[in-house]
């Protein structure tokens, strides 16, 4: 393993005709700097510079310190942060693994994104190790490809905040204008990000002008095509479905979009601008599914909403299964008409739903998002709780120029929206409101999970499922009674 600082890009070309090479993420969250990168390098580990005290772990392997990287097999070089203070996490360093069959760019088992490399796989790398170790995609032009994937993070990272901002301000007017279409909206910009992605859209004025056509042309055209509940609960799947299938096929597609999970920590899956916008649909499907086909419906359609975030194979995002659980458990216990109870009951078996898939996927091999949390038992998870006020409350109130006017238009488009919606639209208000709500206390991105929520409260303000009819009133109806 051999430190090589200030890597130049003629160095890196001639190490990309000796083996793989690749983006080195040097930590995980916002903020990093030398000890903590360096610290998780040598144990193959993160280790997030938020949280104080003695370093966990011994290292595993030493590192050599070259002005030049040398050329020779079987050698790992990487560049790391420049010492000093802590600063942004935004930059991404060469790494190359020369001999061993690597050629082309590297493949990151944690990243899951070709040409992004996580810092913890580096060390299973160095000592051979089958699980959590590199691998390498045949690339005829390495460097290219890795321009424009850095390209391409760089901007996407840029307008996350921006286009969820977009997205709220464009579902408020619809809410003003054309209520019914703000679901259909919803999933219009759901299904433009992935557009984005699949495109390998690089330029920043490009992808705004994709969101803002996309999420009104779209919800226009989408609302046109689903006039009925039936229709709309189709489109609804459909955009999950999509969701499900490129998580496992393309992560990359899902990622690296203005709506997908930063590339410093979670990487791929599930982040928490999608779970906060999925909301709108997965409610108001949840909802129609109850109305139409009763506890069946319900369950099953709670049961794949669960399964897209949970699972870890499309992500693993325990954050997100507590948030649709609380929100899911509400809204049926308002649509089945079980009361207090009947929540309480839905919301242990989502928990206990949840808990199974996170279990048998940790008998699986391979990184886990979950496995660190589970990996200690009661301890563990104990610790996670105490690392909230670190890892999340003490960033967003660090942030807190930002934080409190989105955290004043959430409170006022929850008013508004539960002021203006009918009373079954309340309970999708509602609904919404406890889940966001649970989303601050388990999550970390606080300034995207409420600009998030109040497109989802601007979406479902007016959106009233039509009343269900009585049993025979079709009958009653045709006799003009």
């Amino acid at each position: 393993m051999v430190l090589v600082e200030g890597m130049s890009p003629a160095q890196l070309h001639s190490l990309a005709r000796r083996g793989a090479v690749g983006l080195l993420v040097p930590g995980s969250g916002s903020l990093t700097d030398r000890r903590s990168a360096l610290a998780s390098l040598v144990r193959g580990a993160d280790v997030n510079p938020y949280i104080r005290g003695r370093i966990a772990g011994r290292p595993v392997l030493s590192v050599v310190h070259r002005d030049a990287p040398p050329l020779r097999p079987y050698t790992i070089v990487v560049a790391l942060p420049p010492g000093g203070r802590l600063r942004s996490n935004d930059r991404r360093f060469p790494i190359a693994v020369l001999g061993g069959g690597f050629h082309g760019i590297l493949t990151s088992p944690t990243t899951r994104i070709p040409g992004l490399v996580s810092i913890v796989d580096v060390a299973p790398t160095a000592l051979g190790r089958a699980r959590g170790a590199l691998s390498s995609l045949r690339s005829t032009t390495p460097i290219a490809d890795l321009h424009r994937l850095d390209g391409r993070i760089h901007a996407n990272n840029r307008l996350k905040l921006p286009t969820l901002i977009i997205v709220a301000c464009a579902l408020l007017l619809l809410a003003a204008v054309r209520p019914r279409v703000g679901v259909p909206a919803v999933l219009a910009a759901l299904a433009t990000s992935l557009v984005a992605g699949a495109a390998n859209v690089t330029s920043e004025p490009l992808l705004v002008a994709m969101v803002v056509v996309g999420t009104l042309g779209g919800g226009l055209a989408l609302a046109r095509a689903c006039r009925s509940e039936g229709r709309l609960l189709v489109a609804i799947l459909a955009v999950m479905a999509a969701y499900l299938v490129l998580l496992v096929l393309h992560p990359d597609w899902v990622a690296i979009t203005p709506l997908g999970p930063t590339q410093n920590s979670r990487f791929w899956g599930i982040g928490n601008q999608l779970e906060t916008l999925l909301l709108a649909p997965v409610l108001v499907g949840a909802a129609i599914a109850g109305r139409r086909w009763g506890v069946p419906g319900f369950a099953a359609f709670a049961v794949l909403s669960l399964v897209l975030v949970t699972d870890n194979r499309l992500g693993s995002d325990g954050g997100g299964a507590m948030v649709f659980g609380v929100a899911l458990a509400f809204v049926g216990a308002r649509v089945l008409r079980i009361g207090a109870r009947g929540f309480a009951v839905l919301l242990a078996c989502f928990g206990a739903l949840a808990l199974g898939i996170v279990l048998l996927d940790l008998g699986s091999p391979g990184p886990d998002h979950l496995r660190s949390a589970f990996a200690h038992g009661v301890p563990g998870l104990l610790a996670v709780a105490a690392n909230r006020v670190p890892l999340a409350y003490a960033p967003a109130l660090r942030q807190w120029v930002i934080l409190v006017p989105v955290a004043l238009s959430f409170a006022a488009a929850f008013a508004l929206a539960l002021r203006l919606s009918r009373r079954r639209g309340a309970d999708l208000v509602l609904g919404a409101g406890l889940a966001i709500l649970a989303s601050l206390l388990v999550n970390d991105s606080a300034p995207y999970e409420l600009t998030a929520g109040v497109a989802v409260l601007a979406a479902l303000a007016r959106f009233g499922l039509p009343a269900q009819p009585p049993a025979g009133a079709g009958l009653r109806t045709r006799r003009g009674v």
